[in-house]
């Protein structure tokens, strides 16, 4: 027989002699058992909570030096691959992938997207009547669009990608002079005046790496009395288990295709979801940059510069879910939608 003894055979040993309630610190062959004064073995249940709440506590520690590196940061990873990696994804999803369910070319959507606006920013149709708005980080122009539907006085349209720009410029013509496009930075000065009634930016800000200072670019363009709108990616709400399934596939994925040609991209989740829903997908999953952010820092930065009154804000959580050839479901998606003037 064998003189080495293995280690399940003496913890078997352990377990018949002093019963299973009794837990063994085990090094190498020998083993003790706890300290008789130690606190009784917890049940099932209580050692249940206890890591629920240390996990609670390491969320909300991750949550709060997240938010303190951002600061630290931002400034320093603008010539990073990340960045420029998100950049480069963007422009390619402007100049090659127009069409989507929530783009203009889907005319149900071009039909209802004044509603959709009003819907959003909790402003009745007739406000927009005569406004000067800013549409931030316009993309392909969606809501630029939307904007000259409502009849606005003008618009003042933005990207960082030239094919973002050249679309939006093809979108706004109709509506005539008074509706501009420029090419700009979100995170540089943009050179444009504190008159603005409405400054509309979705989905932009949380892609740039310095969300702050954006944000603080911005906020210099809303004119006194008017209105700042932002839609950005929110943290997964305690005790929701769909919001940290949702991110943790968002991200999965992300890894397994984050490496791959922008075409290969195009070509995988187009056979997983589908070309209506293409669009959505290379949106959520191939920008490298996909920051998260808390109300309550969001809230903070915004009454910091001075806006006075909470118009409205909500998190989005669409109930319709989309399987994907897995056998996967995701809900579209998780935001934070803020109006505040």
């Amino acid at each position: 027989m064998s003189d080495r003894i293995s280690l399940a055979r003496i913890k078997r040993v352990l377990k018949r002699t002093f019963g299973s309630r009794r837990r063994f610190a085990l090094e190498g062959v020998d083993a003790k058992p706890e300290d008789n004064s130690a606190p009784p073995a917890k049940t099932a249940g209580t050692r249940l909570g206890l890591l629920e709440a240390r996990t609670d506590f390491l969320q909300d520690e991750v949550s709060q030096l997240r938010s303190l590196l951002r600061h630290l940061a931002g400034d320093r990873i603008q010539d990073w691959p990340i960045v420029r990696a998100t950049r480069d994804s963007f422009d390619y999803q402007w100049r090659n992938l127009p069409e989507g369910e929530a783009m203009p070319s889907n005319p149900a959507w071009k039909a209802e997207v004044g509603k959709t606006i009003g819907r959003y920013s909790g402003l009745p149709a007739e406000w927009f009547a005569g406004k000067k708005v800013m549409d931030a980080g316009c993309g392909l122009g969606r809501w630029t669009y939307g904007f000259g539907t409502l009849g606005v006085g003008s618009c003042v349209s933005f990207d960082i990608s030239e094919g973002g720009v050249a679309r939006s410029r093809e979108i706004a013509a109709p509506f005539g002079p008074s509706f501009t496009v420029l090419r700009r930075n979100v995170l540089e000065d943009l050179g444009l005046p504190a008159d603005f009634d409405l400054v509309w930016c979705f989905g932009v800000l949380h892609h740039t790496g310095d969300t702050y200072r954006g944000l603080q670019n911005l906020i210099r363009c809303v004119k006194p009395g008017g209105y700042l709108f932002l839609m950005i990616y929110g943290e997964p709400r305690p005790g929701h288990i769909e919001d940290y399934a949702y991110y943790h596939e968002m991200f999965s994925m992300r890894k397994a295709l984050r490496n791959l040609p922008f075409e290969e991209k195009v070509r995988r989740l187009e056979a997983a979801y589908g070309k209506d829903k293409l669009h959505g997908y290379f949106d959520a999953i191939s920008p490298d940059i996909n920051d998260l952010y808390r109300w309550d820092e969001l809230e903070s930065w915004l009454r910091a510069a001075g806006f006075e009154k909470e118009f409205f804000h909500f998190f989005f959580q669409p109930k319709k879910v989309y399987p994907d050839t897995y056998g996967h479901t995701f809900q579209l998606h998780h935001h934070i939608f803020l109006l505040i003037s």
